[in-house]
């Protein structure tokens, strides 16, 4: 809405809170008919649009609508409530604010505030809670989409002055009508200060951020800022200061251009101050900065979940080859939350003026550095015991493995004693000798026995507790769960209950392998008192690897031993494995070479092989080992599948040695550089940082080279940074000019650069090209032209002219859209500048074309196309995109029409020009005229120039300041006086000689441009037809000749001889201009007709 149309509208709405009467003009006889009244009603419900706003406002003065205002005040509601696009905002404020003036404020303004305040509340969380997970994120997404546009229509209500505070609402009759969810009811809140309550936006901002603890609401908060931010906050959003010019400090002025400003010299937007005052604009922004503080701590809470996330998934590919189709889609999703949630949080500090937070996709280095003895203990474990990869992957690794919970500090000392003194009556059969062999097998049966009675408990109470226990086993997850389990286990302890958990860790879920670290950390933690758990768990797994070895044949068992294998592994990473089982596992199934032993190898390696080779006790028979599976790799026949697998798995155990990657080495210089512009750089020192980067020795090519390298490489820098890389490249324009010009040519060529490459690997790079390109031209290094030539190049690039749908280009594809996302990025930095003038033109032309090449593409995916929609929304409001390939092609070439059209006149015109300087003869007669004076011509020259300096603002500009800055270093001579007289007296001597000498010569003929005639008059009209009268009648022809007596300039009509040379020669001229211009309209005609024919078609 116009600001001069928003400021009558609040002064007329204020009155209207006065109760001053007649401020909206109303008919003397009013029509009552109940047909006019509820069709009035059902449109207003309906049908706001900015084309039917003066239809509303003829009805409002015409139509009586006392006896139906609660109806009116509802479907206004209801209407308020589907408005989309700003123009049915803007035409939503105006039937409203019609309405307050002429009913006033208590009997519509004041229920409709009421309406539209319970509305924009905050549901009711007890409702919430009654509803299913699936209706509750409905009603939620309803909700934003309702209070996206209600949050803009009531701040242009309050701006306009038709609502004011919470105070000055009252609950209509019918309100449950127009109500919209089952939000709570609007209250007013606390007062401020002074007394007054707090303005209407003032009261939904509080109650929508207030309780926002998950931030859903910041969509709505980004809209508002974005719409608002001058009005309300004070600040000015991008593209409102026009192009800014650098300053010799690097610091920024905004100035507006002629062209852009208009015929009529309009202000720009600061120079209309804010409808806000300073004191309310600081409390705004205070609610601003609060909750931007609670989300900065969300952003970094959410990364960290991100990056656990991340490095969770990569060790289970690792370790399963695939990640979890439900746990990948929820690591995106949570990834596209972030994104959004960082966009959204971009947008609200550059307004506030605030800094994002710093979002790492490491974890922070500090965590470690607690102290220099722990750092060196985590390095060598990690490191091993050479310069290679360590035993373990990373230090939370170390962790899990090694910092095992102490029991005896956890759990009362009595209930491990019992073990103790139980442990040498377990180790007594072992190595034991029995003299009488046939009783042996009367042995074994007993003991079976006997173990299968140590797993009755006599309490039964005691039983439940330890199968409750044993249930949670399929959920230890984390290590403090492993840890807790463990101590609640002991205070259960029994001979049964450590045969039962023993029994229990055997019996492993159908693929839970996720399960096995756990359950062997909790073996580990419960061995170092209770060993007679991991030495019957160690036995039963030897035993079930014995035999599936006897069971070769048995293909279908291929799960269980790498489950058993993989046991075993993780068993013994924390020691509880003897030696000797885990190499009696590796020479059996290396004696026994075959497809099925090779993945138990490549199994046991992959999981243990490290630990084994790092690990000083083992590394010795482990080194053997691997020289072994080697050889016998490369000696027995086996497929390649195989091979793969011994080399893979032999490669990840022991690391083949390398050179360590060379860094690159960089001068003092060059690091300096480096930090300055990719480090250091931020909005508020850039000016010192341009201070540092003028005084470096310019004069030095490598200081220059460096700075070449740094100013041609956007990609390296933060793209938040981009804009303050510009700056400092246009302060130092103006001291050399050359390093300047050198880099924006290196840029262009860097961007034709990447259209041929069209690597995806360089997009990123790209993206922050093309960014700095529109910087540059924001902060005038750059014109109009050499951005649009820059898009149309990228959009035809290896098409050979204008795209075609279905001519494939190997350098733009149907699918690959990332042309698209380049043009988008140059527009949003510097499109909304392309708004008047040549530039105006030019962006309207290039739009058309733009949206035939997306239709050239398969269907545009949704970002793309959200994207799309938005770049058009923010150059063009009010351009509708079309639909399909026709109707852009249509669109088109209606626009190349148009331009043919204009260049065609252009270049008529300057033909024109061109030709001027030639004889009468090469002229047409009806395009002569006869010009008063001489000076005329001058006086029109004049004005062309200042017509020119007009259309180019920036060029003249720019000479003149060239011209300013023209510095004369020579000194001025001194001239004598009298040598300057006796000059003048010479000089004007040798004048007067010269002309007397000159009067006595022999004029030369009058050779004058014809001047053509701007407007056709009755002589001309008939010219043509005389001519050909006096063709047909008399064989002569007409022309004019111009000639000179004095000062005047005089016109007289001589006819030749319709045969002569020159007479023919026109003719032919003539004959030539009427077949083209037949040709041209016979082309039109076809045109529409075949178009015409292909609708019937269709039809």
């Amino acid at each position: 809405m116009d600001r001069a149309r928003r400021r009558e509208l609040r002064d007329l709405n204020q009155r209207a809170w006065n109760l001053e009467k007649d401020l909206f003009p109303v008919a003397k006889s009013l029509d009552s008919t109940l047909k006019k009244n509820t069709a009035f009603i059902k449109r207003l419900r309906t049908a706001i649009s900015q084309a039917t706003l003066n239809t509303f406002l003829q009805e409002i003065r015409t139509v009586s609508l006392s006896k139906y205002l609660s109806e009116i005040v509802s479907a206004c509601h209801e209407g308020l409530c589907r408005l989309k696009s700003p123009g049915e905002i803007e035409a939503g404020v105006e039937i409203v604010s019609a309405l307050h003036q002429r009913f006033g404020p208590a009997d519509f303004t004041e229920r409709l505030g009421w309406l539209l305040g319970k509305s924009m509340a905050t549901p009711d969380k007890a409702y919430l809670k009654t509803l299913t997970a699936e209706a509750r994120e409905k009603e939620e997404k309803d909700r934003l989409v309702r209070q996206r546009v209600l949050l803009r229509v009531v701040t242009e209500l309050w701006l306009v002055g038709v609502l004011r505070t919470l105070d000055d609402v009252s609950r209509p009759d019918d309100a449950t009508k127009g109500a919209a969810g089952r939000p709570s009811e609007p209250k007013p809140r606390g007062s401020v200060k002074n007394g007054g309550s707090e303005p209407f936006p003032l009261e939904v901002l509080k109650d929508l951020l207030g309780h926002d603890r998950e931030h859903v609401n910041l969509p709505l908060l980004v809209i508002f800022v974005k719409t608002f931010s001058w009005d309300i906050l004070g600040v000015q959003a991008a593209g409102t200061e026009g192009r800014k010019t650098v300053e010799e400090d690097g610091a920024t002025k905004s100035t507006v251009e002629t062209e852009e400003q208009g015929e009529d010299g309009a202000a720009s937007i600061s120079d209309d101050p804010p409808f806000t005052s300073p004191e309310l604009q600081e409390r705004f922004r205070n609610i601003l900065k609060r909750y931007f503080e609670d989300v900065k701590t969300h952003l970094v809470r959410d990364q960290k979940a991100i990056y656990s996330q991340s490095r969770k998934n990569a060790e289970a590919y690792v370790k399963s080859g695939e990640v979890f189709e439900d746990r990948q889609a929820n690591f995106e999703k949570q990834v596209k939350a972030q994104e959004r949630l960082v966009a959204n949080a971009q947008v609200i500090a550059d307004i506030i003026g605030a800094e994002m937070p710093e979002l790492k996709d490491t974890e922070d280095p500090s965590a470690a550095m607690n102290g220099s003895i722990g750092i060196v203990k985590a390095g060598e474990y990690l490191r091993g015991q050479g310069d290679g990869s360590g035993i373990w992957e990373d230090e939370e690794e170390r962790r899990f493995y090694e910092n095992l919970v102490d029991l005896k500090g956890k759990v009362p000392g009595m209930l491990l004693e019992e073990v103790k003194k139980k442990k040498p009556d377990a180790d007594e059969p072992v190595g034991k000798k029995t003299d009488n062999p046939e009783g042996s097998e009367a042995a074994k049966t007993a003991d079976t026995t006997a173990d299968d009675q140590s797993m009755a408990i006599a309490n039964k109470t005691i039983g439940a507790q330890v199968d409750a226990l044993l249930l949670r086993l399929p959920d230890l997850t984390s290590k403090d769960a492993i840890d807790q389990m463990a101590i609640d286990f002991c205070f259960l302890n029994s001979k049964a209950s450590r045969n039962r958990l023993v029994k229990a860790l055997t019996d492993v879920p159908k693929g839970r392998g996720d399960l096995l670290p756990n359950w062997s950390r909790l073996v580990a933690i419960l061995g170092k008192y209770m060993p007679d758990i991991p030495k019957g768990l160690v036995d039963y797994l030897d035993a079930e690897f014995r035999s599936l070895q006897r069971r070769k044949d048995k293909e279908f068992l291929g799960q269980v031993r790498l489950g058993n294998i993989r046991y075993l592994a993780e068993l013994t990473k924390f020691g509880i494995v003897p030696e000797h089982v885990v190499f009696h596992c590796l020479k059996v199934s290396l004696d026994d070479f075959s497809r099925m032993n090779i993945e138990i190898i490549c199994n046991l390696l992959e999981n243990c092989g490290r630990y084994l080779l790092r690990n000083p006790e083992t590394s010795p028979r482990m080194a053997s080992f691997l020289e072994t599976l080697q050889r016998k790799k490369s000696v027995q026949h086996i497929g390649q599948a195989e091979k793969m697998l011994i080399e893979n798995a032999v490669y990840y155990v022991d690391p083949p040695q390398r050179p360590a990657i060379q860094q690159k080495e960089r001068t003092p210089m060059e690091l300096f550089i480096r930090k300055l512009v990719y480090v250091d750089l931020t909005k508020r020192n850039y000016s010192k940082i341009l201070r540092q980067i003028r005084r470096l020795h310019w004069e030095e090519k490598d200081v220059v080279s460096i700075l070449h390298k740094v100013f041609t490489k956007p990609g390296k820098i933060k793209y938040g940074n981009i804009h303050l890389l510009a700056i400092l490249l246009s302060a130092l324009y103006r001291y050399h000019t050359g390093f300047v010009i050198g880099v924006i040519d290196c840029l262009i060529e860097s961007i034709s650069w990447g259209l041929e490459q069209n690597d995806y690997k360089f997009n990123q790079r790209r993206i922050a090209e093309v960014k700095y390109l529109g910087e540059l031209y924001n902060y005038r290094m750059l014109e109009h032209p050499v951005v649009f030539d820059t898009m149309y190049k990228i959009m035809t690039f290896g098409h050979g002219g204008a795209p075609v749908p279905g001519r494939m280009s190997p350098f733009d594809m149907p699918d690959d859209f990332f042309r698209i996302r380049l043009i988008a990025t140059i527009l949003e930095t510097c499109g909304m500048f392309f708004n008047k003038g040549a530039a105006g033109k030019k962006l309207d032309y290039f739009l058309s074309f733009f949206q035939y090449y997306m239709f050239t593409k398969n269907p545009l995916p949704m970002d793309i196309e959200f994207l799309v929609q938005d770049i058009f929304a923010l150059t063009r409001p009010q351009w509708k995109l079309a639909s399909n390939l026709e109707e852009a092609t249509k669109v088109f070439q209606l626009a190349v029409a148009q331009d043919h059209k204009t260049s065609g006149l252009d270049k008529g015109i300057e033909q024109d020009d061109r030709t001027s300087g030639a004889t009468s003869d090469d002229e047409h007669g009806d395009d002569l005229q006869l010009d008063e004076q001489d000076d005329e011509d001058d006086e029109d020259s004049e004005d062309q120039d200042l017509e020119d300096a007009d259309q180019n603002p920036m060029y003249s500009d720019d000479e003149d300041e060239e011209e300013a800055q023209i510095v004369v270093t020579r000194p001025e001579e001194e001239i004598d006086p009298e040598d300057e007289a006796d000059f003048e007296r010479e000089y004007a001597k040798m004048m007067a000689e010269s002309l007397e000498s000159r009067k006595a010569e022999r004029k030369h003929q009058f050779d004058l441009p014809l001047p053509v005639r701007p407007k056709a008059k009755d002589v001309s009209s008939g010219g043509e037809a005389g001519e050909n009268a006096a063709d047909g009648s008399t064989g002569m022809m007409a022309f004019s000749l111009l000639t000179k007596k004095g000062n005047r300039q005089q016109s007289r009509t001589v006819a030749l001889p319709s045969d002569s040379q020159f007479a023919i020669a026109m003719k032919n001229q003539q004959q030539a201009e009427r077949e083209e211009q037949q040709r041209i309209k016979s082309l039109v005609l076809n045109y529409d007709l075949r178009e015409s024919e292909d609708q019937d078609g269709k039809v």
